[in-house]
């Protein structure tokens, strides 16, 4: 025989208490795992944007005609450039260049863009291969 169930109080406050509590840790995990996915989001969208710093830098490089004339680390100018990325106004990325000789008519430019986010630093380097002329 099968008993049925005729209690009809309702819940009680313990069980009321451990619900919101259950309640209250998935909801902490969900906001958690959120933020975690928006700093990745924006960690991702400066590093797009030093890839296009790097890009712009190098491309203006390349069609100057003293970048041959030196070697070692060299200091570019301007040293830094300020974006707009997302929710961060002026967000500065620092640029350094270092150029060395491949052979007497090639030098090889390595330019590193540096960026601080949160507490961490970040790189993106980009590098080519300059022929004197």
């Amino acid at each position: 025989m099968h008993t049925v169930f005729r209690d009809k109080r309702g819940m009680t406050l313990i069980e009321l208490m451990v619900a919101l509590v259950i309640m209250m840790i998935v909801a902490l995990a969900l906001m958690q795992s959120s933020l975690i996915a928006m700093n990745a989001n924006i960690v991702n969208a400066l590093r797009d944007e030093a890839v296009s710093v790097a890009e712009q830098r190098m491309n203006e490089l390349r069609s100057t005609p003293s970048l041959t004339a030196t070697t070692g680390l060299v200091a570019d100018d301007p040293p830094t450039i300020t974006r707009n990325v997302r929710s961060k106004a002026n967000f500065p990325f620092t640029i350094k260049r270092q150029v060395s000789d491949i052979n007497t008519n090639s030098k090889q430019v390595v330019l590193n863009v540096n960026w601080t986010y949160n507490k961490g630093t970040y790189t993106h380097s980009v590098s080519t291969v300059v022929r004197n002329q």
